[in-house]
């Protein structure tokens, strides 16, 4: 029976496919696959179409956290190497609550991402994540801010010389006041707690007021001698201190020497000056005209504390 168009054309095309089918069959059964999973590597023939598909017929397990290369959807070639890298374990501690996350890669960043963190531009991390075991990241939260604080300034105590009073009496001239200083500081605080404080700036708002308390130097014998001399003069004292040069009468000072206009007290009289004590009279002053004197003092310290002020003066010989 002579074959028909249409069964040639049928017989035709049932052949080309199976011959599709076989050529399939036979290319599909020589893929070959390598993959390395859990520190081994193997080599599999398989017939899935798909990285996740040889997977699951290699018996191997993917956990969402795992990394696979490359992706599971991507399609099965002949040769291709399968890499299935298990997320590892970290604890994290952020902002007062911990958390474990998994990530196949250990680095700052993934594991932040996986924490869901983000860091300020002050914060920073503490962490072992080169480690093998146990591995940690810790976040602190890291703020600065600008503290002024107040302190007092305590107030010196002064003591003078008052030759009014008798040895042993003290009287307090002026009470004291402390002062007020201010102070700048940087504050760093790492989680809230205070890590470092840097100093800024400091000032003095108010000055300390001190103290002034005056002692007696005046004893009976020298309370007779004064009381025996002829004549007290009412001065304005003021005070020197070391110039390098010798006194009017070639000696150099020392305390108890004094500068008087020798047309009111002549040179080498011998004095009690109130508040400062004997003296003798032994230099001059252009400016230390008539009852004026100028009083020696060991430093300039002292002879600015003195200043200007009114004293008796007591005539001894």
């Amino acid at each position: 029976m002579p074959e028909t168009l249409g069964y040639r054309v049928l017989r035709a095309v049932v052949c080309l496919v199976l011959s599709l089918w076989a050529l399939v069959a036979i290319g599909w059964t020589e893929r070959q696959v390598r993959i390395e999973a859990d520190g081994h590597a193997f080599e599999l023939v398989t017939r899935s179409w798909t990285v996740a598909g040889a997977l699951e017929e290699a018996g191997i397990q993917v956990e969402p956290e795992d990394l696979v290369i490359p992706d599971p959807a991507s399609p099965i070639t002949p040769g291709l190497v399968i890499s299935v890298n298990r997320a590892i374990p970290v604890r994290v501690e952020a902002d007062g609550q911990q958390k474990t996350v998994k990530v196949p890669v250990p680095t700052v960043a993934q594991v932040l991402t996986a924490a869901g963190l983000t860091l300020g531009p002050l914060d920073r991390v503490e962490t072992n994540l080169a480690g093998a075991e146990n591995l940690y990241l810790k976040v602190f939260r890291v703020t600065q801010e600008i503290e002024v604080r107040s302190e007092p300034i305590p107030f010196k105590i002064e003591r003078q010389a008052d030759f009014r009073l008798e040895r042993g009496v003290q009287k307090v001239v002026r009470e004291g006041k402390p002062g007020l200083r201010y102070l700048k500081y940087r504050v760093t605080k790492e989680n809230g707690k205070e890590v470092k404080r840097e100093l800024l700036n400091t000032w003095v708002e108010i000055q300390p007021q001190s103290k002034i308390i005056a002692y007696g130097t005046r004893t009976p014998e020298v309370a007779a001698t004064v009381a025996g001399t002829g004549k007290v003069l009412e001065m304005e004292a003021t005070a020197y201190t070391h110039t390098g040069s010798p006194t009017a009468t070639g000696i150099y000072p020392y305390r108890g020497i004094v500068a008087v206009d020798p047309k009111v007290i002549p040179l080498g009289t011998r004095l009690y000056v109130e508040g400062y004590g004997y003296a003798w009279a032994q230099d001059t002053g252009g400016l230390i005209k008539g009852h004026r004197i100028d009083l020696f003092m060991d430093t300039e310290k002292e002879a600015i504390l003195w200043g200007r002020r009114r004293v008796r003066v007591y005539i001894l010989d």
